[in-house]
């Protein structure tokens, strides 16, 4: 009998610390990106370049996070659909693979192209592949 008044009292004593815990503010942004992406960059004579790219909200480890995912935003993701910028490159033959690959939003990509050289495929993906 004792051990119930004093489990009751006990009840008592942490019920008005219960709402109090349950009223913590809520979280405003969500806990993971809409978008995380790895882009990486292979020229035929050149080292390997990777990077991770997380979009809305904009951030990873690409150093131009939040204009790449501006310029991605239109193309639902897919740099193939992008717009040369109207650069001027040299006529080098150096062939350049773009790679992006993970979640654009709700579905997996996986994005490949071959550039004649690195300065065009800036030229094409603006500041996508620039990291």
């Amino acid at each position: 009998m004792a051990r119930t008044r004093l489990l009751f009292a006990c009840l008592a004593l942490a019920a008005p610390l219960v709402p109090a815990t349950a009223q913590a503010a809520p979280l405003t942004a969500p806990l993971l990106p809409a978008s995380g992406l790895v882009l990486s960059v292979q020229p035929e004579m050149g080292t390997l370049s990777t990077t991770q790219l997380n979009c809305e909200p904009a951030g990873g480890l690409h150093r131009n996070a939040e204009s790449a995912c501006d310029q991605l935003l239109p193309v639902e993701g897919d740099f193939r659909r992008m717009e040369e910028t109207g650069a001027m490159c040299t006529m080098e033959l150096n062939p350049t693979k773009a790679t992006l690959r993970g979640k654009w939003r709700t579905k997996k990509v996986d994005f490949q192209q071959v550039f004649s050289n690195p300065c065009v495929m800036r030229a094409f993906t603006g500041k996508v592949f620039d990291f």
